[in-house]
């Protein structure tokens, strides 16, 4: 059914809370009405898959696809899920809701995708065994419950506050390691001169 399919492009591209299997059926469900009731009146308010007896009587019945019509339905499926997933992901629609004073809520599952999918750069991550780590956010987890982030260009921030840059690409800090705290920070330039010198250094020696 079409409802599926787009059901299930939502799920692959869209960060959201967790459904039960109850509310994937009905959503889905919900698509596939959506889907039908956009479309039937380009197909005379026929179905894709129809059969009848023939001959009368027989018990041998003749199905029938429509090819252009499933071919549609497939194509708005995709493009459906696909609108309808970077509105949650973008918080387009809720953003509506929140101007006109409706809700206070974001369509994304936890203030952890919030954060992190509106705001990007420069952080500085404390663990919970009091090590600080810098550098460029490059990829954070969807689940906060793995709170895993991958950082680019990272440096060990020292007790006396200097920073003795990582050589390599860049750090992966998992849920094992525990995150105490992210802080967000300006692009110093410093920082900005410290890695373009290192870059230019590996391409001098290379």
């Amino acid at each position: 059914m079409p409802g599926f399919l787009c059901a299930y492009v939502v799920q692959a591209l869209a960060v959201r809370r967790k459904q039960s299997e109850t509310e994937k059926i009905v959503e889905a469900l919900i698509f596939s009405l959506i889907l039908y009731l956009s479309t039937l009146r380009w197909f005379s308010y026929g179905l894709p898959l129809s059969w009848q007896e023939t001959p009368a009587g027989s018990n041998v019945f003749h199905i029938t696809l429509r090819w252009g019509q499933l071919c549609v339905l497939t194509l708005l499926s995709l493009v459906t899920g696909i609108l309808y997933a970077a509105a949650i992901n973008h918080d387009w629609i809720m953003r509506v809701f929140r101007f006109l004073k409706i809700t206070e809520r974001t369509s994304r599952s936890t203030i952890w995708n919030d954060v992190f999918g509106q705001i990007a750069g420069w952080v500085q991550v404390g663990l919970t065994d009091g090590v600080i780590v810098k550098g460029w956010l490059a990829y954070y987890s969807d689940d906060p419950e793995e709170s895993s982030l991958y950082i680019e260009q990272a440096a060990w921030i020292k007790e006396d506050g200097t920073e003795e840059f990582i050589d390599g690409p860049g750090v992966l800090i998992t849920k094992e390691m525990g995150i105490e705290y992210v802080v967000f920070l300006h692009a110093r330039n410093e920082v900005l001169n410290e890695v373009e010198s290192r870059l230019d250094a590996k391409d001098d020696s290379a």
